[in-house]
């Protein structure tokens, strides 16, 4: 339905996602708001979350869930066992 957003904003994430940053839908939400005002003919865009859904959906997204330090570590540094 949002065409332009929803382009513009998945390229953006798999940018993101190259270099390890850890995204939330909170996070998105707030990025594709900004997409947003760049196309003022999608100007009733209001980033809800059933959009989210939509848009994490449709872009194979999954919530996981990061305890502590992880993935803070670069393996090279890591013991080997």
């Amino acid at each position: 339905m949002f065409p332009k957003i929803n382009n513009t904003l998945g390229k953006w994430m798999l940018g993101t996602l190259a270099t390890n940053c850890i995204l939330t839908g909170k996070f998105l939400q707030m990025k594709a708001l900004k997409f947003a005002k760049k196309f003022p003919k999608e100007n009733n865009f209001k980033a809800s979350n059933g959009w989210l859904e939509k848009f994490k959906k449709h872009h194979n997204l999954h919530h996981i869930k990061i305890h502590g330090k992880a993935n803070s570590a670069p393996l090279e540094i890591l013991p080997e066992e």
